[in-house]
């Protein structure tokens, strides 16, 4: 009975002391009036809302849905599109969710393809219209919120601000984009993710598809990753990832548990720490990346192009659509270099270090010269053209005389006169004559991260220029356009 009683009067005085300490702090902040100090403290407890700040929207087989949108009797079959067609050798670039039950995927051999699916479509990809489409997209989720950040053709993160962060609003704005993409074409389905940061949001979107929601609550972090795949990771490639079972960490689990300095040391740099952060719902954005220091494009030769001197062809269409970026990023190239892979053959890399210069014909001169070095075989299966140590236009020096010699000017002045007509009237209404017979080949593709400007796709050797569409035009074009036909 006395123990009871001592209990009892031992809470009663820890509660006491509890109240005081809250008074003492409320008191010394001067956040309540004179009028509070009672003997009966009354407490009001409000649960805070359950927030997010991402939602991240990512298309479903984006490309095969593009298609089967644009050609109805593909819709409900298996398609794999692929970059060149009737071509064994080349990969699927992607596939519908039709052929994905059949394990066909990104990257996926033609031939594999077709013995794990034989019923297989496959598709010559056709970048314009994804682009095309691209647009229309964007323009559909900012009906319901402005996009932060275009991440590749059919990635999207928006971030989520104020009252848009509470899941109930998050959630009503992520299924009115699902609504809204049902406009811009029936066949489009997204999965979207709702999370603290940007990272998570991109894996919860990544983790229920085709057509899903997912939510990651900072609350459930990091054990609702515990789930997942160690490459499910934004990141972990298969070499990162040789290097964190290396480390005796092989699942997520193990390595959400690892200490933030042991997570730097894995990956020798301040990444380790950021992911440490981000798993668990800290909302940070990475630095700004460093300026582009290379620029590139690579093609598979189909077995017209495959000849030693059509090659050569199709590798200065390269360089020239590359060098055509470097400068619509404003940029020098302070180095060229190629690489040339044979079906029989060890494969071919060559670089060269150049003064700076911005102009395709002085890029053309530095790399046939590696290209005359190259073996004498005509059986091209690939290749890959790079401009190097990129740069901004070099600094004048006010006081010494400009060395740069007429003969250099004189091309600049060319190429940029060049530039303007073909934005004017098309790409490449005006080009150098090293290309006229590989005019048709390499297409402009669309890369990883953000597509090119549609005008990369109007090639005139193509002969698929179009009128522009709403989806290109200005609000100041459409008035005008409009009032001619008022």
């Amino acid at each position: 009975m006395l123990y009871a009683f001592y209990l009892i009067m031992s809470r009663l005085t820890a509660a006491t002391q509890f109240a005081l300490a809250i008074r003492h702090s409320l008191k010394s902040t001067s956040q309540i009036s004179s009028t509070a100090y009672s003997p009966i403290i009354r407490y009001t407890f409000r649960m805070e809302p359950r927030t997010v700040n991402w939602l991240f929207v990512d298309l479903n087989s984006y490309f095969a849905s593009i298609e089967a949108e644009l050609r109805p009797e593909l819709r409900g079959q298996p398609i794999g599109i692929v970059p060149v067609a009737d071509v064994e050798t080349t990969v699927c670039i992607a596939a519908s969710y039709q052929a994905k039950k059949y394990g066909v995927k990104t990257d996926t051999a033609v031939h594999d393809a077709k013995m794990l699916c034989p019923h297989i479509l496959l598709v010559e990809a056709r970048p314009r219209h994804y682009v095309e489409y691209h647009h229309r997209i964007i323009a559909a989720i900012e009906r319901c919120i402005p996009v932060h950040t275009v991440m590749s053709c059919d990635e999207f993160a928006c971030q989520l601000l104020g009252r848009e962060r509470e899941i109930q609003r998050a959630t009503s704005i992520a299924y009115a984009i699902k609504q809204e993409l049902r406009t811009v074409g029936i066949t489009l389905r997204c999965s979207i993710g709702l999370a603290p940061n940007r990272l998570l949001a991109k894996i919860a979107g990544d983790m229920d598809k085709p057509d899903g929601l997912m939510i990651f609550e900072r609350r459930n972090l990091p054990q609702a990753l515990y789930c997942l795949k160690l490459d499910d990771i934004p990141g972990i490639g298969s070499r990162m990832e040789e290097r964190v079972r290396g480390a005796g960490v092989s699942t997520m689990k193990e390595l959400c548990a690892l200490p933030r300095d042991k997570m730097h040391g894995i990956w020798g740099s301040v990444w380790g720490d950021r992911l440490w952060h981000w798993f668990r719902g800290d909302d940070f954005l990475e630095p700004e990346p460093r300026k582009l220091q290379t620029l590139s494009r690579q093609h598979i030769l189909p077995p017209r192009c495959r000849p030693r001197d059509v090659a050569r062809g199709v590798a200065l269409k390269l360089l020239h659509s590359t060098a055509r970026r470097m400068r619509r990023e404003q940029l020098w190239a302070g180095g060229v270099a190629v690489q040339i892979s044979y079906y029989n053959g060890k494969p071919y890399e060559a670089g060269i270090r150049i003064a700076p210069c911005c102009d395709t014909l002085t890029l053309q001169e530095h790399f046939l010269i590696l290209w005359n070095r190259s073996p004498m075989h005509d059986d091209l299966a690939s290749l890959a053209v790079m401009l190097t140590h990129l740069d901004t236009e070099p600094t004048a020096d006010l006081f010494v005389p400009d060395s740069t010699p007429e003969t250099a000017q004189a091309k600049q002045r060319v190429i940029s006169a060049v530039d303007a007509m073909n934005a004017r009237y098309g790409l490449n209404t005006v080009f150098l004559g090293s290309i006229h017979d590989a005019r048709k080949e390499a297409p402009t593709r669309i890369p990883f991260g953000p597509p090119p400007p549609l005008e990369e796709f109007d090639d005139t050797a193509d002969n698929v220029r179009r009128p522009p569409t709403r989806y290109t035009l200005t609000p100041e074009q459409l008035g005008r356009r409009r009032g001619k036909a008022g």
